[in-house]
């Protein structure tokens, strides 16, 4: 089986996904947000309608590896979110609390839903910053630990509820 470190940072670009702090350089230290093709970088603030995002604890629960993927995909499906502005972004984070005012730089969002593997206020739409942050399980848990599906379908069903879909 492949490293997946290996191929996050030779497949997907991703780089220091995985590196402490003092490993990594003062870089690793503040939040940073990855899509399928690398780090997201941003000219200009966007809207979004929902944004997707993965909170990376380690390198196998990336969005955009393979067998993550696969099931994130069926979950968005089972969602309809067909003519919706959407935005799917990895993130390492040192400091959860600043993961609102650090999103709010690069976009604002109507719902925000937060994927994690320990995910905190589990399954309430909450208002933070520009719009509702609802936290659940992500797709990489819900592979070890398929009984926890139900809870995110009904956490994802709230946030279809809260867009109209």
């Amino acid at each position: 089986m492949k490293d997946y470190i290996q191929y996050l940072q030779d497949v997907l670009g991703l780089q220091n996904v995985m590196l402490a702090p003092e490993q990594a350089g003062a870089e690793a230290a503040k939040t940073q947000f990855f899509t399928a093709k690398g780090p997201f970088t941003v000219s200009e603030l966007r809207h979004y309608e929902l944004v997707f995002l993965n909170i990376l604890t380690q390198s196998k629960e990336s969005l955009f590896l393979p067998e993550v993927n696969d099931l994130y995909s069926k979950m968005k499906a089972a969602m309809k979110l067909r003519n919706l502005q959407v935005l799917e972004l990895d993130c390492t984070v040192e400091d959860r609390s600043q993961l609102p005012s650090e999103l709010a730089k690069i976009c604002e969002s109507k719902v925000v839903v937060v994927y994690s593997s320990f995910p905190k206020d589990i399954g309430e739409l909450i208002f933070k910053g520009p719009g509702k942050w609802l936290e659940t399980y992500s797709p990489a848990y819900l592979l070890e630990d398929p009984a926890a599906k139900k809870v995110v379908w009904n956490d994802l069903q709230k946030v279809m509820k809260e867009l109209g879909v």
